[in-house]
């Protein structure tokens, strides 16, 4: 241990320094008409597509940097960690001379550093490992599990969601982004084959070592991940396990410093050009082991750090930016961590099963006052998949933000037109501390078969794709559409599945009892149309 201190010590000393990180920020982008006329030569069709369901403008964050202003920056000795067209330069590790030269570069606005306070010294320890989950005294469990859900029966009905699994909603169709530090056992666990053998697994990428090599590093991960996507029949199932996935490493296990938000942000980038739908980090920044990139209170304010700018940029680009609100609840640091103070960065904390607070889950507000976090899910107790496909319970808000993540991505297939922001205030607004919320839990813990129907009772007044006619009916229901349809389910308002119709324009529902239904009608374009029906 001694000589692993006196290494790092060293390596930070060489490192930290002699050089800090900054951020090189250009003045302009020359080339950004031609990126206009043809964009996708800077954002897949997915992408592309998801910018056009939310009417979302192009603008120049979306254009890449200008490469002869790397290559003039390179020319310095400067080696950049990461080329940002959101931030419009390079981040890099510079001693004091090459941030001189880089300012006297003439397409250079400014140079920004990360560091926010230079008095402070390092002791040369570094700081306790962050996936040191947290601990606490499990409730006793009542002893049913649903045979459907297994050990998850609990983090999934607590969130009334399977009201949406039971309406067919599970992911299906939508993109996850999780950022984390290694998955190991996703390669080959059984409970990870569902999304292997689907092919659900669109991409990896390593930030740290540059490569695709995810399978290893750290496992905090794989536990993550498994909320969202594990399957194990009877046992144990995620919260969108029909959803795809991008696994990217953006967290270094061998020190803690700010060059980590550069890895975040630029995965963020790579996910925004993909045309993922959703990102999941359970993670989050205040302290590093150089203390002068140390964070305050003060700066958890929505616009300081820039792992937390580039967390908004990436929901303003239309991605359901989910995050964990941070295990310091019983510590000196006591609140959220970065990015969690995003305005449009969805924080969760972690309730017990009980639906009482975790001790150890972060507090709000921002410290512009803003309500943080925004809503909860369980995170005491939760069950995820280790490494070695064992399934055990563990604690942190890193399992109540996945498991909401994948919550969301449900939500999201839903209702596909949507707009994040609403989507957003609609599950706050089924949070049962709506009406008064708390500086630990926010708005509480989210109904999602309350905001479903929430949101079918706005949908409902919006012009119809898809009409249905007699409504109320005593029997006979036409289905009118200007696109073939390829199914239609009839289900309960219980969420239960009554009748499947493969390419039905009418059916008929005289003998089912009187009551109010869903139509869940799926048409050849991948759209899904979903409206209330009326028995009388």
């Amino acid at each position: 241990m001694k000589s692993f201190i006196t290494l790092f010590f060293l390596i930070l000393a060489g490192l930290s320094f002699s050089q800090d990180l900054v951020l090189i920020k250009f003045s302009d982008k020359p080339s950004s008409q031609t990126y206009f006329d043809n964009p996708l030569l800077m954002l897949s069709q997915k992408a592309l597509d998801r910018r056009d369901k939310y009417n979302i403008d192009l603008n120049l964050q979306d254009v890449p940097v200008e490469a002869s202003y790397v290559t003039q920056v390179e020319a310095l000795g400067i080696d950049p960690i990461a080329v940002s067209k959101w931030f419009n330069g390079v981040f890099a590790w510079c001693t004091a001379n090459q941030i001189s030269q880089a300012e006297g570069l003439s397409f250079v606005s400014e140079v920004e550093t990360f560091v926010q306070d230079d008095s402070k010294m390092s002791d040369g320890i570094p700081l306790a490992d962050k996936f040191n989950l947290p601990t606490e005294i499990p409730q006793e469990s009542n002893g049913i599990l649903d045979f459907v859900y297994g050990a998850t029966e609990t983090q999934v009905t607590q969130l009334n969601l399977e009201y949406l699994h039971n309406l067919g909603f599970t992911g299906d169709g939508i993109t996850i982004a999780v950022m984390d530090n290694g998955f190991p056992g996703v390669e080959s666990r059984s409970g990870f084959a569902y999304i292997r053998d689907n092919g659900q697994i669109k991409g990896v990428y390593n930030f740290i070592d540059d490569n695709e090599q995810v399978y290893g590093r750290g496992t905090h991960g794989t536990v993550v991940l498994s909320t969202i996507g594990g399957y194990l029949e009877n046992e144990f199932v995620g919260t969108a396990i029909d959803a795809d996935f991008y696994l990217f490493i953006t967290e270094n296990n061998t020190h803690e410093l700010p060059d980590e938000e550069v890895n975040w942000i630029e995965a963020a980038e790579r996910a925004d050009s993909i045309g993922v739908d959703v990102i999941n980090t359970s993670l989050g920044y205040s302290q590093f082991d150089d203390p002068r990139y140390d964070y305050t209170y003060e700066d958890m304010d929505g616009q300081t750090t820039f792992i937390t700018r580039g967390a908004q940029i990436a929901a303003e680009k239309g991605i359901m930016v989910v995050n964990s609100a941070g295990n310091s609840g019983n510590d000196s640091w006591h609140y959220i961590t970065a990015p969690a103070d995003g305005v449009d960065v969805f924080t969760i904390g972690a309730v017990r099963e009980n639906g009482q607070a975790a001790s150890f889950s972060s507090f709000g507000p921002t410290y512009d006052g803003r309500i943080k976090p925004d809503v909860d899910a369980l995170g005491s107790g939760a069950a995820v998949i280790r490494p070695d496909g064992e399934v055990e319970d563990a604690s942190g808000t890193s399992f109540s933000s996945p498991i909401m993540a994948g919550a969301m991505a449900c939500f999201i297939q839903a209702f596909p037109e949507t707009i994040t922001t609403e989507m957003r205030q609609k599950v706050r607004e089924s949070g049962h501390l709506f009406e008064n919320p708390t500086d630990q839990l926010g708005y509480g813990i989210p109904d999602f078969g309350e905001a479903y129907e929430s949101m079918m009772s706005v949908t409902d007044v919006a012009e119809a794709t898809v009409v249905i006619y007699p409504n109320p009916t005593s029997g006979i229901v036409n289905i009118d559409s200007d696109r073939a349809i390829q199914q239609v389910q009839l289900i309960s308002m219980e969420g239960k599945i009554v009748r499947k119709y493969p390419s039905a324009s009418q059916i008929n529902i005289q003998e089912l009892p009187k009551g109010v239904y869903v139509l869940k009608i799926q048409l050849e374009n991948g759209k899904m149309e979903v409206q209330k029906l009326v028995k009388k």
